[in-house]
């Protein structure tokens, strides 16, 4: 585990050493800190496989990603952050909540937020890269900013499960193969589903979300089709095309990129003996043309993944 501080940097630097920090950790962003002199904050830093859990304290503070930040730092990740301590606002999406002590929330660094923490505040965050979340969730596009209040019991699962990883991590390393039953709680807490439901729902179009969950049970199957999708869902190829343009695709193109998500989870969790298991297991039988599509959706190949971390 990695463990920083500005404790020992001159007060003049504390700072911009601080922000480097969370450049590094969580998204490219503007920052400012309300402290006038110096600025006190500490973090650490375990992974766990793909996943990395921080825990940290901060002065008073305000991050600002736009839509600037995320064309120059194209960071993918969902983040769970867990209030233990202080808080402030944070605005995402058509969203604006209060994360207040006990209150657990997700944001996504794919889309412009902004935090304003006017106290000092203490939180653990868990970093989720996004085919993680895609291979779990519909409408993950939508997750961004929603709040479980500190009262409902998820909050309280969620809580101890984060903590609980953070105390794993500080006592040794974190063991790769326990992201992937917290992911499927935290995923299945927030979609209101059970939390082995792999399709729970954040997205808010239920009829879309319906087709959505029928193509996620074939996803496997090679042979399915638009025409045999909008047969099955009794819809017409039409307007099955315009309910997926809606969110700015196609339905065969979100059919490859919740293949290559599930894939990437997969590997990259340990839930498969092969590479060419999981290709098949996932709808694809082109083995070259897999390869390829997953190195330009992710920058890496399907064995590099895979490969032990």
């Amino acid at each position: 585990m990695e463990h920083l501080t500005t404790a020992h940097q001159d007060t003049r630097a504390q700072y911009d050493f601080w922000h480097d920090i969370v450049e590094r950790s969580y998204a490219h962003c503007d920052g400012l800190s309300r402290t006038p002199r110096g600025f006190r904050a500490e973090i650490e830093i375990a992974k766990c496989g793909e996943a990395e859990m921080t825990a940290l304290s901060s002065d008073p503070v305000r991050y600002t990603r736009t839509e600037r930040h995320i064309r120059r730092s194209q960071t993918d990740s969902f983040f769970v952050s867990v209030m233990l301590e202080g808080g402030g606002r944070f605005r995402q999406n058509d969203r604006a909540v209060l994360h207040a002590p006990g209150t657990v929330m997700i944001y996504d660094s794919a889309r412009p937020y902004e935090y304003d923490y006017a106290e000092s505040y203490r939180t653990m965050l868990l970093r989720v890269p996004r085919p993680m979340m895609e291979a779990r969730m519909l409408g993950v596009r939508d997750l961004g900013g929603t709040l479980m209040t500190a009262d409902r019991p998820q909050a309280s699962l969620i809580r101890g499960l984060v903590g609980n990883l953070m105390e794993t991590a500080r006592d040794g390393e974190l063991p790769d193969s326990f992201i992937a039953p917290a992911l499927d709680l935290i995923t299945g807490a927030f979609g209101h589903g059970r939390p082995q439901d792999r399709a729970a729902v954040a997205g808010r179009n239920q009829a879309l979300n319906r087709i959505k969950r029928f193509m996620l049970e074939h996803l496997g199957d090679e042979e399915l089709s638009v025409a045999g999708i909008a047969t099955a869902q009794n819809i017409s190829v039409r307007s099955l095309g315009r309910a997926f343009a809606a969110e700015g695709t196609t339905p065969m193109a979100w059919l490859r990129d919740r293949r290559l998500a599930e894939a990437h989870a997969r590997l990259s969790e340990g839930r498969g003996r092969s590479v060419t298991e999981v290709a098949y297991d996932c709808g694809f039988r082109d083995l070259s043309y897999f390869g390829r599509a997953f190195k330009k959706a992710y920058g890496i190949t399907p064995r590099q993944i895979a490969s032990p971390h």
